[in-house]
């Protein structure tokens, strides 16, 4: 996730063996279809108490490395600079119970990074200060 002033935007990957458990890449995480490729109830982004609303802006099977994977480019804009960005991502949580995901949250200008760990059972979100 990049955010720039008052823009967040976020690369969603999934990798082959979490698209083999869904018959079509996000239809399974009942989704309607104004939701725009990412669930809210699974991946939810807040910027300083306020809660955002997704854009999709690209999305696509692709390669990494030597692995298949589907990515989504989602944007969120806030009303002002973001100071506080809380996320939430409990993607794939109801199908894999041990399911994993990071998210990178890289702050600019100055490519301020931090990592955010999520597994399956955790339903807290977490809180980025700039």
């Amino acid at each position: 996730m990049v955010v720039e002033g008052s823009v967040v935007v976020a690369r969603i990957r999934l990798f082959r063996d979490e698209t083999r458990a869904l018959k079509h890449p996000w239809r399974r995480l009942h989704l309607r279809a104004a939701s725009l490729g990412v669930p809210q109830s699974a991946f939810g982004v807040r910027a300083d108490n306020v809660a955002l609303t997704a854009e999709l802006l690209d999305g696509a099977a692709d390669v990494e490395g030597d692995q298949p994977v589907w990515q989504v480019l989602v944007q969120w804009k806030a009303a002002r600079p973001v100071t506080r960005l809380a996320v939430r991502d409990q993607l794939l949580f109801e199908i894999f119970s041990d399911q994993q995901n990071i998210a990178v949250v890289i702050a600019q200008p100055g490519d301020r990074r931090q990592t955010l760990y999520f597994h399956a059972g955790d339903r807290s979100e977490q809180v980025v200060t700039f």
